[in-house]
């Protein structure tokens, strides 16, 4: 029994969760403890196998040691790091009989934590399950509090997300009768969303199928490393077909209705037709996962964000800000070129991946929207104040403008990037995350987008015309693009 146990043991350490559920099958027992007292519960959680844990939890399996201070499993995981498992545990809160907000015995609920650890990505997606930020602990703070009051690295990222949530809609939930029958409703409720999954997926395989669109089969998908994560998404390593690719894996069900899918098919039919040097290229699309899945090349390096701020060896030298800068030009030329054409809407540094070569691919225009879109009167109405702050347009804080949103929005987006490119500091680089809603008044009092001292004047030029309050003033991508190569001849020489 000692060395089934061991062997168990092993599995896990290596990652081998399947294995560890075999052995746990054959012995007919989850409730083994390690040499140093620790359960197979305990060791799933701190090596973040949600599908070992989960095979334990409905088994009633014990978790020990137990957690200290009365925390529960999202804390802990969230205190190791799991994003995909705290992502899981939040998904499926009804199973594993706990809720976002809940709090330890000294009232810090699962976003204190995330925020006591600078962990950006788990705070967006805390927040997207409508963790509460203003929840407060024994001593008085709330998340929001404990984020004014960090220094680390990373912390103004959170209080811009913060500062968003107050601009943004909350999502609407259905109210449930409760004079009603809860068994039966639950029942039909549950038997109907089935079948309309099933549905939806089975007219989104068709409608993929008619539009052409390359579809990928969930067998021949190797996932490998999570090398980045978001709100909505996981990226993975991944191989296909021998060969090395990227794997988005959406974290909710795609759940539209029927013609907002067909227009997302047809939207994907065009971006998998997209071909350029300086643009990510999408591979296809694979829908027999749980979770919708975007297939893409590969970049392996850093981001634009790291090789402006991040990276302490090496400093881009004057060349190779105006390379970048050119190279992003041609990419979303590229995009506006397209009839229709294709408005990427959430152009920054981190959203611009570049290989050892210093080659730029801008990446996430895959969610991009084309500009007929926009002109959805209501459907568009709650998706136009969507980006990053300090790069979004004027236009798409106005609801009121939503038929008038063009290309423009990302000219405006590309004269902040050039300024962070050429300056090393952020746009709006005077003002805190702390104070992210400050640029919202900057903005409605039409004040001019800051350029540094140390930006060449010339460059300095091309920003004001790109940052320009009236939308129609703006110069294109092209226009952008000529004037960068005139200002490059005269610093550069060849």
């Amino acid at each position: 029994m000692g060395n089934q146990n061991t062997q168990i043991f092993r599995l896990i350490n290596q990652g081998q969760e399947d294995e560890a559920i075999k052995c746990l099958q054959i012995q007919k027992n989850v409730n083994l403890l390690s040499s140093n007292g620790i359960s197979v519960l305990r060791a799933a959680l701190e090596k973040g196998q949600m599908k070992l844990f989960k095979y334990c939890y409905l088994r009633n399996a014990v978790l020990m040691p137990s957690l200290e201070k009365g925390r529960t499993i999202l804390h802990r995981a969230i205190e190791l790091g799991h994003y995909d498992l705290t992502w899981k545990l939040l998904r499926d809160s009804k199973t594993f009989k706990l809720s976002v907000d809940d709090q330890d015995i000294n009232g810090k609920s699962s976003l204190h934590v995330a925020v006591e650890l600078c962990d950006s990505d788990i705070v967006a997606l805390l927040l997207k399950y409508n963790a509460r930020k203003d929840l407060k602990d024994l001593t008085g703070k709330s998340p929001y509090d404990l984020a004014l009051t960090i220094k680390y690295p990373g912390i103004e990222g959170i209080l811009e997300q913060f500062n968003m949530e107050d601009y943004l809609a909350k999502p609407i939930h259905d109210d449930i009768s409760p004079v009603r029958d809860q068994v039966s409703t639950q029942v039909s409720k549950e038997t109907k969303i089935e079948l309309e999954k099933g549905a939806k997926l089975f007219f989104l395989e068709k409608t993929l199928e008619e539009s052409k669109v390359p579809m990928i089969k969930g067998e021949e998908l190797e996932l490998q490393d999570i090398i980045n994560k978001g709100s909505s998404c996981l990226v993975y390593k991944g191989k296909w077909r021998g060969s090395e690719i990227a794997i988005k894996q959406f974290t909710t069900d795609y759940s539209e209705s029927d013609k907002k899918m067909k227009k997302f098919a047809k939207e994907l039919q065009v971006l998998t037709q997209v071909r350029h040097p300086n643009l990510l290229l999408l591979m296809g699309i694979c829908i027999d996962k749980p979770n919708l899945c975007l297939i893409t090349e590969l970049v392996p390096n850093l981001t634009l964000f790291y090789a402006i701020h991040k990276n302490k060896e090496r400093k881009l030298t004057l060349a190779e800000r105006f390379s970048i800068s050119i190279q992003l030009c041609k990419g979303i030329s590229y995009l506006h070129s397209n009839n229709p054409p294709i408005i990427h809407r959430d152009l920054k540094p981190e959203n611009c991946l570049m290989d050892h070569n210093l080659n730029v691919k801008i990446a996430d225009f895959g969610l991009a929207r084309f500009s007929s879109s926009f002109a959805q009167s209501e459907e568009s109405m709650t998706t136009i104040c969507i980006g990053t702050t300090r790069f979004m347009a004027p236009e798409l804080f106005d609801n009121s403008k939503s038929e008038n949103i063009g290309v423009e929005v990302d000219i405006w987006a590309l004269g902040c990037l050039i300024v962070e490119i050429f300056s090393n500091k952020r746009p709006w680089h005077y003002i805190s995350s702390s104070k992210a809603n400050s640029i919202f008044f900057e903005i409605f009092n039409k004040k001019p987008l800051p350029i540094p001292d140390n930006v060449l004047p010339e460059i300095a030029e091309v920003v004001k015309e790109c940052c320009r309050y009236n939308p129609k003033k703006r110069p294109s991508a092209q226009k952008v693009l000529e004037k960068l190569e005139i200002a490059k001849n005269i610093y550069i020489l060849n």
